[in-house]
This record gives structure tokens, C-alpha cells and sequence, in this order.
């Protein structure tokens, strides 16, 4: 069972509850039931605040290994102080999530998250993270991607879209929290599930 470590953060525990009800909310609509242990690949963790959502919404299921992935050395050196999973594996590695096609030894992964994309700042770069993304999963996985704006939601849409992949729930987030840095931007405001 996933836990997180006494190591607090400020500000992200009501977005963490929401971003729970929503994961469960959407995985419900998408059809999805997982079951036995999961491999887990959350890209762009940064703290890795949301690894208790996505341990919740998998249930009855749980993970059995769980790889967050960051560039920043500093989130994911944070994130490894947070989280431990006894009984299973767990990683936090900095590192380009255009990269893991190149890393030896992971599983397929029933689930890949990222939280926040933002396609619309780096395209190619983005383009390279979708790829790998769904080349991690298993057959019969699932990609979930959640965004800040509208305009990246729509590009990422149809960019998975062009790429073959199902489009199997997308979810305005009525209760997103606005954020005063950029007019029309706040938490999970979307979320989506893709099938590959």
C-alpha cells in the first residue's frame, strides 16, 4: 500500500482532493476498472503531490511499481522523500520523459499520468512525450493528462487523436481552482483519458 511520508506542502491539499473525486469521476465515465497490481509511470511529477489520487483511483487495485519522472532535481528529490510503497517499487529518476523508450528494465504500464501538460509552450518537445507515452503502455492501457488552459487541452486532443489513440472521457473540472498568474488558468481544469 502507497504512503506518504510526514512531509507537507502548502497549498496543494484541497487541489489533491479534488483531483481525486475528478480521477474517480473520470475513470468511472471512461469504463475503466483496474484490478491486481498496476504499473504506474506519472511524467512531469515535479513533488509528485498527486501519487495519493492516482493510488485511490485505481482501487480495488494497487500499485505495484510506480516510476515519477521530472527534470527538475530538486522536485524529484522531494518527491522521493514523500512517497514510500511497501511491497512493491517505487522511483522517482530526473530525466526527460522523451526518454524512457531508452531506459532498460521497466514494465509496460497500465497507466501513464501527467499532470498539467503544456503542449501549447514546446510542440516537438511535447510531440516526443506523447510518443513515449504511449509506447510505454501496455495493450489495453491508458494515458490521463490533465491541463491548465483550454488551448492546450484542444492541442493535445488533437494531437493524441492524430495519432490513432481513443479518446475515452474528457472532463471539464467544474470545481478547478483559478489561478491568478494567467487569465484562464487554474488546477486540472481538464482531464482526459486515451486509450492506445
Amino acid at each position: 500500500m502507497l504512503q506518504r511520508l510526514p512531509f507537507s506542502h502548502e497549498g496543494t491539499d484541497g487541489d489533491i482532493r479534488r483531483l481525486r473525486m475528478l480521477l474517480g469521476e473520470v475513470f468511472s465515465l471512461a469504463g475503466l476498472r483496474f484490478s491486481g497490481k498496476c504499473a504506474v509511470l506519472n511524467l512531469a511529477c515535479g513533488r509528485a503531490d498527486e501519487t495519493g489520487a492516482l493510488a485511490a483511483a485505481l482501487a480495488p487495485a494497487e500499485i505495484g511499481f510506480y516510476l515519477g519522472m521530472d527534470l527538475r532535481a530538486d522536485a524529484i528529490g522531494e518527491a522521493g522523500k514523500r512517497w514510500e510503497l511497501p511491497g512493491g517499487e517505487i522511483h522517482f529518476r530526473e530525466g526527460n520523459a522523451a526518454a524512457i523508450g531508452r531506459m532498460e528494465g521497466l514494465p509496460e504500464f497500465d497507466l501513464v499520468f501527467i499532470r498539467h501538460q503544456n503542449y501549447w509552450h514546446e510542440p516537438l518537445v511535447w510531440e516526443g512525450i506523447l510518443e513515449e507515452a504511449l509506447a510505454a503502455l501496455k495493450d489495453g492501457g491508458h494515458l490521463v493528462c490533465t491541463s491548465y488552459f483550454d488551448l492546450e487541452h484542444e492541442l493535445i486532443l488533437a494531437s493524441m487523436r492524430a495519432r490513432g489513440a481513443r479518446v475515452l472521457a474528457n472532463v471539464r473540472h467544474a470545481a478547478s481552482r483559478p489561478l491568478p498568474d494567467a487569465e484562464g488558468k487554474s488546477v486540472d481544469r481538464w482531464v482526459a483519458v486515451f486509450g492506445k
